[in-house]
């Protein structure tokens, strides 16, 4: 079964008929639309991370200390908590 939409196109209206496969190029073309903006984001998250340089100093930081052994597993600081 199709469905019958109405798309107003600039001063004149067209009627068109869309059956069951071109609805679901329409959901897939949505979803795929939502994957890429949510991906988007993440870049630009990643981006604004990369371009903070005191954030980047932590991170650095942060990799010297678990290379140098100054961390606390997480499941051993776990078990302390639970004391």
């Amino acid at each position: 079964m199709g469905w019958l939409y109405f798309i107003p196109v600039m001063f004149m209206t067209k009627v068109v008929f869309l059956g069951e496969d071109d609805r679901k190029l329409i959901l897939e073309t949505r979803q795929k639309l939502d994957e890429i903006a949510k991906i988007m984001e993440e870049l630009l998250e990643t981006v604004e991370i990369l371009s903070d340089p005191d954030i980047m100093e932590e991170i650095r930081k942060g990799i010297e200390d678990v290379k140098a052994g100054r961390v606390t597993p997480l499941r051993k600081l776990l078990k302390e908590e639970a004391r």
